[in-house]
C-alpha cells in the first residue's frame, strides 16, 4: 500500500519563521516608547518644579506701601525686625479706648497688610487699636521665599512684641487670614499667654491638603491627581520642611485658658469645612466654630459683612476681659 504524501498546497500547515529583521524592530519599538515615555516624565517633572517654584517665590516685587489716609483716625507706618534678620512692614493705628485690647491682623497668600484695612475699620471704630504687617515675601516687606506660615510665625512674634512695647499689660487678639491663620498657629507656641485669643479664617490643616484641593478646584478630574503628585514628588525640593506645615497641628500648643475662634465658608473647597471642624476639634474646651452658608475662601468677611463684624467684636470683647 502506498503513502499519500501530505499536501504542500496554501493551507498546509508549516514551520514558521521569522524574518530575520523582526527583532531588531521589536527593539526600536520598544526603545522608542521609552524614549517617549521619559520625555513626558521629564516634561511633567519639569513642569511640577516650575509651578512648586511659582508657588514658594514671592508673587510681585517688593512694592511701597505708605500709611493710608482713613476716616476712623491716623495710621502710623513702622518697621519691624524679626529674630532672624527680615525687615516686615506694618501700620499701626492707636485706639481711642486705652482699656481695648490690641489686635494683630495678618493677611492671606498673596495679600498684603492692604486687605486688612477693612477689618482694621470696624475694629478701631469701636476703639480697639489695630496693627497690620505685611508678611515676609509679601507686600514691602523683605523676603523672597514663601514656606506657607512656618518662618513667617517669627513675623508674627515680632508684632506681638512691638504691641507689648507700645501698649504694655494691654491684651492682644491675634487675628489671620488663611495663610495668616497659618503664621499665626505656628507663632502660637513660642507665645503662649502672651495673646489673649486666636481668631483663624479660613484655616487649612497642612500643606499637603492645601495643594490636594487645589488641583482638585482648579484642574479636571483627569489632571488634578497627576498634578499633585508631581508637585508631592517636586515639593521638599522647594520647602525641605514640607512635612512640618500643619497649621493644625501647631494650633494645638494653644494654651487650655486661651480661646480660639475658627470662621470657615461652608462652601469653601480650598481650606474645607472639614478642616475647621478638625481645627475646633484640636482646640477643644477652648475653641469656637463658626461658618458662614455660601461663603467660599476669599469672600467671609463679604458674604455677610454684619455677622462677621459682629462675632469678630464679640470675642475680642471677650477675649479682652479674660486677658
Amino acid at each position: 500500500m502506498t503513502a499519500t504524501p501530505e499536501s504542500s498546497g496554501p493551507d498546509a500547515e508549516g514551520p514558521t519563521t521569522t524574518s530575520p529583521a523582526a527583532g531588531p524592530r521589536r527593539r526600536r519599538r520598544h526603545a522608542r516608547g521609552a524614549a517617549a515615555a521619559l520625555i513626558v516624565l521629564a516634561m511633567w517633572m519639569a513642569a511640577s518644579c516650575l509651578i512648586a517654584y511659582r508657588l514658594t517665590r514671592r508673587s510681585r516685587a517688593r512694592f511701597d506701601e505708605p500709611a493710608p489716609a482713613a476716616s476712623w483716625g491716623p495710621i502710623e507706618g513702622l518697621r519691624l525686625a524679626t529674630s532672624d534678620g527680615h525687615d516686615i512692614g506694618g501700620w499701626f493705628a492707636d485706639g481711642r479706648d486705652p482699656a481695648a485690647p490690641s489686635v494683630l491682623l495678618i493677611h492671606g497668600n498673596k495679600g498684603s497688610r492692604g486687605n486688612s484695612l477693612k477689618r482694621a475699620g470696624f475694629l478701631a471704630a469701636e476703639g480697639f487699636a489695630v496693627m497690620m504687617i505685611s508678611l515676609r515675601a509679601h507686600g514691602d516687606s523683605s523676603g523672597d521665599s514663601n514656606d506657607f506660615g512656618l518662618s513667617a510665625r517669627r513675623d508674627v512674634v515680632a508684632a506681638v512684641e512691638s504691641l507689648e512695647r507700645r501698649r504694655p499689660g494691654r491684651p492682644i487678639v491675634v487675628l489671620g487670614t488663611s495663610l495668616g491663620s497659618a503664621a499665626a498657629s505656628f507663632a502660637s507656641g513660642e507665645l503662649g499667654r502672651r495673646v489673649s485669643g486666636y481668631i483663624l479664617e479660613a484655616p487649612f490643616a497642612d500643606l499637603k491638603t492645601a495643594v490636594w484641593n487645589r488641583t482638585h478646584t482648579y484642574l479636571p478630574p483627569v489632571l488634578a491627581p497627576i498634578a499633585y503628585a508631581g508637585l508631592r514628588a517636586v515639593g521638599p525640593l522647594f520647602v525641605p520642611e514640607l512635612d512640618r506645615i500643619s497649621p493644625l497641628d501647631a494650633i494645638r500648643g494653644v494654651p487650655s485658658d486661651v480661646p480660639v475662634l475658627i470662621i470657615a465658608g461652608e462652601a469653601d473647597t480650598l481650606a474645607t469645612p472639614d478642616e475647621a471642624r478638625a481645627f475646633l476639634r484640636a482646640v477643644d474646651g477652648h475653641g469656637e466654630l463658626i461658618l458662614f452658608p455660601g461663603a467660599h475662601h476669599n469672600n467671609l468677611y463679604s458674604s455677610d459683612p454684619g455677622r462677621y463684624e459682629r462675632a469678630v467684636l464679640d470675642f475680642c470683647r471677650r477675649a479682652g476681659r479674660a486677658g
